[in-house]
């Protein structure tokens, strides 16, 4: 039993397998390497995403050279207001949060689900964090914060209903109804007040105003099904937000 166990735990999750191959489709896109390129990110040129990858230290098994902190570094505070930047640090961050899946998720089928909760996370904790004040060993501390964060989280909807998600799931020929429209300008204004960035509040709003992901996706330059998973996450914040209020 407990070598089965070892062998599910190690194969990787769905959502892995999906994150990869979305990522194989933005590091051919020449749009991408175009836009990449554009960042001040203080590097030398480098020619594909890949590339760019490698010099953010994936790969580099824990070395922790500093040129791997400059450029990851850089790349943390351009996914402000960027999203393919932030798409980026994801990648970078993956096999990290495999170990910390494998080391949190107690069965093989919680596997998958502790997974998505970590990948969840770390669009927020991408977004948000001081990489200008905390500008040392920033793939270990983007880890630990991805990990805290996940399963505060974790622990605070253990008891909670999770707030609808049908809003961002609207079309423009349907709207909301008025009491949850009203419902969700409250939260926007909440989570405003709660410092988040101004990046996140215009998707909020695009979302819930029906715009197809793939509109969305299209005009910032990254696939539809990041759009998708950065939504599940807002949705996720939301709902923590509408408890903690």
């Amino acid at each position: 039993m407990g070598a089965r166990h070892g062998v599910a735990m190690n194969r990787p999750a769905a959502l892995l397998i999906r994150l990869q191959r979305d990522w194989d489709h933005l590091a051919r896109s020449a749009v991408c390497l175009d836009t990449a390129r554009s960042w001040q990110l203080g590097t030398a040129p480098f020619s594909s995403l890949d590339e760019l990858l490698r010099r953010a230290g994936y790969g580099a098994m824990g070395r922790g050279r500093h040129d791997d902190d400059q450029v990851l570094g850089a790349l943390v505070l351009t996914a402000r207001i960027d999203a393919l930047a932030a798409r980026v640090v994801l990648q970078r961050l993956l096999p990290g949060i495999a170990s910390a899946a494998r080391r949190r998720a107690g069965s093989p089928g919680a596997y998958d689900d502790t997974v998505g909760e970590l990948v969840a996370a770390a669009w927020t904790v991408i977004c948000t964090y001081p990489a200008d004040a905390r500008p040392s060993y920033i793939a270990a501390n983007l880890l630990r914060r991805i990990d805290e964060t996940a399963f505060r989280r974790h622990r605070r909807r253990a008891s909670f209903t999770p707030w609808p998600t049908e809003l961002f799931d609207q079309t423009p020929d349907e709207p909301p109804s008025a009491t949850a429209a009203d419902e969700l300008c409250e939260l926007i204004e909440l989570a405003a007040a709660d410092g988040w960035s101004t990046e996140d509040l215009t998707l909020i709003r695009r979302l819930a105003d029906g715009e197809p992901t793939r509109s969305i996706a299209s005009q910032l330059r990254v696939t539809d099904r990041m759009i998708r998973y950065r939504r599940a996450t807002l949705t996720r914040r939301l709902a923590d937000l509408a408890r903690a209020s």
